[in-house]
């Protein structure tokens, strides 16, 4: 037996199956608002490969980079040397960018060019990005061509909209999510259900199901099992010191 829900159509024939509905439309409608839910779920296969040549960003003459289209959230930003990119340079830097807010990465950027740029420095540097408009800005400066990794989840579509470039009418009948985490899409297409029909009591049954899958999920992040950091009780890159750039 598979517990697997291949596609769209199944779930709903699914859903359908165990409450009783005979309404598709409904269940979709269902579908969707649960998919609202779940947009900022943290699951391996929705992560970017950041060796991969599409995620490595490439800056541009105000040392930005843009936004990749089907950017959820970043994870971590490395620069491995110049002239960076796939290999590694045996001289660096090798830069870590940690995230900062826009306010912070403007006002540092105003003063980047007094600090002295970091070359062939055997550490790993902590620089440091944050989203200016529709790009990316980092500290310190990178110049005109760097190549920066990117590793970040990925946004995902949604079961049932339109295919991107596909025929007309052809939509979406599954994606990585309903892959790899479909008791979420279960679990929440019946809280929904529940709620629109006015049965708060099985509505909260599947509200706390759906949580604890989610939170499984987390904990599996958060301890280190697929996240890919380490299990030390004191981090790497502790102490922190507020300077320019923190070498370690």
């Amino acid at each position: 037996m598979s517990f697997q829900i291949p596609t769209g159509d199944d779930l709903v024939d699914f859903i359908k199956d165990f409450t009783g509905s005979s309404d598709d439309a409904e269940i979709k409608k269902c579908i969707y608002m649960a998919e609202l839910s779940m947009r900022n779920i943290e699951l391996p296969a929705l992560r970017s490969d950041p060796y991969a040549a599409e995620n490595i960003g490439v800056a541009d003459e105000y040392g930005r980079i843009p936004i990749p289209s089907d950017m959820n959230k970043p994870i971590l930003f490395f620069k491995q040397g110049q002239p960076g990119g796939e290999e590694s340079s045996p001289t660096g830097p090798w830069i870590v960018y940690d995230r900062i807010g826009d306010r912070d990465i403007i006002t540092q950027g105003m003063i980047a060019q007094l600090y002295l740029s970091p070359v062939n420095v055997p550490a790993v540097i902590r620089g440091k990005f944050s989203e200016v408009y529709n790009e990316y800005q980092f500290l310190p400066w990178v110049g005109e061509g760097a190549l920066i990794n990117l590793y970040y989840y990925k946004a995902w579509p949604l079961l049932f909209s339109p295919v991107t470039g596909g025929t007309p009418g052809q939509t979406v009948q599954t994606n990585a999510v309903l892959q790899t985490w479909s008791e979420g899409y279960v679990y929440g297409t019946l809280r929904e259900y529940y709620i629109k029909r006015h049965n708060a009591e099985d509505a909260a049954i599947y509200q706390q199901k759906y949580t604890d899958a989610w939170n499984i999920v987390m904990d599996q992040n958060n301890l280190g099992k697929w996240s890919g950091g380490h299990t030390r009780l004191t981090s790497v890159w502790q102490p922190r010191q507020y300077r320019q750039y923190n070498i370690k």
